[in-house]
């Protein structure tokens, strides 16, 4: 099992709501245990503090009330889960509850109670994604809500290495009725040939036969990755050539309108592909697309063998 244990962090507001239908469907697909987290922060009133003061046990009970609601909403339905009601700095508590409970995959929305703001994700959700070290889904605000159970079609950036496969094999593992659209996609940075003055005949031509390389190989990648994992999904590849490989990926989703995307990311001292900091601060900021990042160990088919070799 992919995803055994899904911590879903709910702060009460509509926001926070949006991740919801995304755990019901991926706990549903996978068998997964969910746990709707509530972190109530603390408060004084009358001399008292914290989990001490009046204000809070009310808050408390209300938090109570609204956990119990959600266990029955059918958004969940069919779903094994429970409920855990703590105290404390939300994005702290979160991050506890993920290291001590064997979580491997958290969903939440970027936005909460506070509402959105000029920046692409809200305080909890940045402080929980980049130092979170098992996978994610993050969901915009008004992602999701469409009443069906499954995923329409899944965007999968690959950069060419055998563990971003992961990726690939997990979008495969969420078209559990085959009808899903599965798009594979890699994009060819252009090389940086920084110059003062314009590139000469010979550097232009050196740089279109290092591109038209680049694409054979990622050409032939695309097309036997699909043939291994397609037989029984609707796969389809693109490639594109680009100097700014997070535009144009964002691009892709604006023409190609998925539901969801699914990437692996990858240390940062790694030599190849998206690392956790990038995702985070590059490609999750350019699109609202609801996202999972897969990062933690997930065994994948043939792990003994190396890709775009």
């Amino acid at each position: 099992m992919v995803f055994s244990r899904i911590l879903l962090p709910l702060d009460g507001s509509a926001h926070a709501e949006c991740a919801v239908v995304h755990a019901g469907r991926i706990a549903r697909l996978f068998g997964s245990r969910v746990t709707l987290l509530r972190v109530l922060g603390g408060s004084s009133a009358n001399g008292a503090t914290g989990s001490e003061s009046i204000d809070w046990r009310l808050r408390r009970v209300e938090a109570e009330r609204y956990l119990n609601a959600l266990q029955d909403d059918p958004r969940l339905a069919g779903v094994d889960n429970d409920i855990m009601l703590t105290e404390g700095r939300p994005a702290d508590r979160i991050a506890d509850h993920i290291r001590n409970n064997d979580i491997n995959l958290v969903i939440m929305s970027s936005w909460g109670a506070g509402g959105e703001n000029e920046f692409p994700h809200g305080g909890t959700a940045f402080k929980v994604l980049a130092s979170a070290e098992v996978s994610y889904l993050v969901v915009n605000d008004g992602a999701g809500k469409e009443n069906r159970d499954g995923y329409q079609r899944i965007l999968v950036p690959l950069d060419g290495s055998h563990k971003s496969e992961a990726a690939a094999h997990v979008a495969v593992a969420l078209d559990a009725g085959h009808d899903t659209d599965i798009l594979l996609c890699h994009v060819i940075s252009e090389p940086a040939m920084p110059r003062r003055r314009p590139l000469t005949e010979t550097e232009r031509s050196l740089k279109e036969r290092l591109i038209e390389c680049n694409r054979r190989v990622a050409g032939s990648y695309l097309e036997e990755l699909r043939d291994q994992i397609g037989k029984q999904h609707r796969i389809r590849t693109r490639l594109e050539v680009a100097g700014d490989p997070v535009g144009c990926i964002a691009e892709l989703c604006r023409q190609e309108t998925p539901d969801l995307m699914v990437l692996t990311a990858c240390c940062s001292n790694e030599l190849n592909g998206w690392c956790r900091e990038s995702i985070l601060q590059t490609l999750l900021s350019s699109t609202r697309l609801p996202t999972l990042v897969i990062q933690d160990n997930i065994q994948i088919p043939g792990d003994d063998i190396g890709a775009m070799q």
